[in-house]
């Protein structure tokens, strides 16, 4: 799992922990300059049972269009 291995490498600006009634934890981590953010569920986070439930890529930044309406704004300049 990339999320795992980056958390063991501290290849990551930003981290949030959210642990769960389960005792398992959801684990966020995100770099800037990058444009995806990582998330798993990690049961025994660290230790010798230690397994990955899920784990899921999530883009970061604007949906596409968004960015599309962005750049016709920027070319139509501001209605008046």
């Amino acid at each position: 799992m990339i999320g795992l291995k980056k958390l063991y490498s501290g290849d990551f600006n930003d981290m949030t922990q959210q642990k769960q009634p389960d005792a398992s934890v959801v684990i966020t981590l995100s770099k800037r300059g990058e444009k995806v953010a990582y998330r798993f569920r990690v049961k025994d986070l660290y230790g010798p049972n230690e397994e990955v439930l899920e784990h899921e890529v999530i883009p970061i930044g604007p949906p596409h269009w968004v960015i599309d309406r962005m750049e016709e704004a920027k070319h139509h300049g501001p209605e008046g």
